[in-house]
């Protein structure tokens, strides 16, 4: 904004671009677009600004969530998961999910970009895709590296301080057959590797602190919280400017922190980055979507574009929790203390330093797979109370787990990454602060969990290997043996002991999302008629109106994306 920060209105009616959405792709284009002197550009975030200290402290990052800060998003009940509902945590503040996030690195496998582009997403190939991962990172421990940067402004690094529990599992990894692998964003991605984050000397380094901070002393950018859009004012009285798009965007409305709705004209262009759920929305609730959903809420149709909200894909995982003979994990009451705050703030030292992630492993579960189908994350926790409520668990599914707040332990996430159904994102209704319907249809393809239990295989695999048994018993930090989660998608009598059907019932009762949906507004080829967005990202059949965010992907990328959502603003 202005060099006095973040406002509550804009001081202007009309901008050249207004940008929808201030997290890891809104931050990025408005800051790049600012670069731009002649160009007056407006951030709209629904959020507030990121000044809680919390923010900061990487190993905080699992209490930002069900916050202010948090959209908390709930899908539909899932058929394929014991007809529960799924929590979806969202940043809702400046920075968006690099500001609560895990703050993992990882920018998926070389073959994803290759693939958007043979989806018709031309240009987005692999070698167009280094090209700005490397002008956006600065990364301080691989700058030998010919595939990483050095020079960019959004820190990469390695933890200042990490648990032993770590270099066990990435040993263990390799001990059961994986391989290590010294950087897995690099020439290959699959392995076992220590994982790199988005922190600076011991504090998280999100894209408002990279890119919009820096970029609000400049006067043409105003960037103004608690404003939440709720439509594109789309204009379709006639031809415009010459092309063969009936429409043309002209403005967007929003209400303020006051609850007024205020009305911005955009005089060029505006830019949507409201997330993989709330832009397909927006495209919905400003009549843009599949004809039937928007007359059946009674919104003029302005572009019949049938892929809005479809092609929704996430990453689905589960958690096994292993007991640790020795105090080496990170449990809340040691996190908690003053010595550790203090050590943080004072020193960049302790265990608030660390990101809480810090391993992964990468690996195809069939030789026939071009891509990587799973990945394993590692926590060195077993996790709090607080954590379990965050991945959705309720108090029924509290008393599975045998966890208190002295156990030491670690914790390991199969986690699916290329699911074989696709959800969608549709409207509950027209009012705009009404929230959408979200159905990921989550483990309805069989593959999918075979997926999963292989992963589960390979965990216990690597548990037992003389690496891991230096650090764990291999005992599970279960309190009970029998799955009884619903009848809905498990048994509802106790189980025949056989691993698969056991595992299988745990997956349907406590599994959850990794945070990671994409691709609900896409790119695609001119005869693509599900294809929302052209390669350049313009919204097909409206002038002036363009998704810069995670649901322009034709296929979710196979790791954590919040790197490739800066990539590709």
């Amino acid at each position: 904004s202005s060099p006095r920060g973040p406002l509550s209105l804009p001081t202007q009616k009309a901008y050249d671009v207004i940008v929808v959405g201030g997290g890891s792709s809104g931050s990025v284009v408005a800051a790049r677009l600012s670069e731009e002197e002649d160009l007056s550009v407006l951030l709209l975030e629904s959020g507030p600004r990121d000044s809680n200290l919390l923010l900061d402290v990487p190993l905080a990052c699992g209490t930002l969530q069900r916050t202010k800060r948090d959209w908390q998003v709930e899908t539909e009940q899932q058929e394929g998961h014991a007809c529960r509902s799924i929590s979806w945590p969202m940043g809702k503040t400046l920075g968006g999910g690099s500001s609560i996030n895990y703050m993992a690195y990882v920018r998926g496998n070389p073959e994803d970009f290759n693939e958007w582009e043979r989806r018709g997403a031309t240009g987005w190939n692999y070698t167009t895709a280094l090209r700005y991962f490397k002008k956006a990172e600065n990364n301080q421990n691989l700058r030998w590296s010919s595939y990483h940067g050095v020079h960019g402004p959004l820190f990469v690094s390695d933890p200042v301080e990490r648990s032993p529990l770590t270099a066990a599992f990435v040993e263990g990894c390799a001990a059961a057959g994986l391989g290590e692998n010294p950087d897995y964003n690099g020439k290959e991605q699959e392995g076992c590797a220590h994982l790199q984050s988005t922190t600076y000397r011991g504090r998280r380094w999100s894209v408002s602190r990279a890119y919009l901070r820096p970029a609000m002393r400049r006067r043409n950018l105003e960037v103004v919280v608690g404003a939440t859009v709720l439509k594109v004012e789309i204009d379709c009285s006639g031809q415009q400017g010459g092309g063969k798009e009936k429409c043309q965007a002209k403005g967007v409305w929003f209400r303020g922190e006051d609850g007024k709705d205020v009305y911005v004209e955009g005089r060029k262009e505006i830019l949507l980055a409201a997330s993989a759920v709330h832009t397909p929305k927006l495209l919905m609730l400003s009549g843009v979507g599949e004809e039937e959903q928007l007359k059946k809420h009674g919104i003029e149709v302005k572009v019949s574009s049938p892929g809005v909200g479809k092609n929704l894909q996430d990453h689905f995982f589960y958690g096994l929790m292993f007991n640790v003979t020795s105090p080496v994990s990170y449990r809340r009451k040691d996190a908690t203390s003053t010595w550790s705050f203090l050590s943080w703030l004072l020193a960049h030292r302790g265990p608030l330093t660390s990101p809480m992630l810090e391993a992964v492993s990468f690996s195809r579960t069939r030789p026939s797979l071009t891509l990587p189908d799973l990945q394993l994350h590692m926590i060195a926790a077993a996790g709090s109370r607080s954590d379990f409520l965050n991945f959705g668990f309720n108090e029924e599914m509290l008393r599975w787990y045998d966890i208190s707040p002295l156990t030491h332990g670690l914790a390991m996430f199969p986690t699916l990454l290329h699911p074989g159904t696709t959800g969608s994102v549709s409207l509950r209704s027209a009012d705009p602060l009404d929230p959408p319907r979200v159905d990921p249809k989550y483990l309805r393809h069989p593959d999918d969990m075979a997926t999963l239990l292989e992963g589960i295989r390979l965990i216990l695999r690597i548990v037992r290997t003389a690496e891991m048994r230096e650090w764990t018993d291999g005992k599970l930090l279960y309190n009970q043996r029998d799955c009884q989660a619903s009848s809905c998608g498990c048994p509802s009598e106790p189980l025949e002991e056989t691993p698969d059907s056991f595992w299988e019932c745990q997956i349907r009762a406590v599994g959850g999302t990794v945070y990671h949906p994409a691709g609900t507004a896409r790119m695609g080829a001119d005869g693509d008629p599900l294809a929302v967005l052209d390669p350049l990202l313009r919204v097909r059949g409206v002038r002036g109106l363009r998704v810069v965010d995670a649901s322009s992907w034709p296929m979710v990328t196979s790791g954590n994306t919040n790197a490739p959502t800066i990539m590709v603003a």
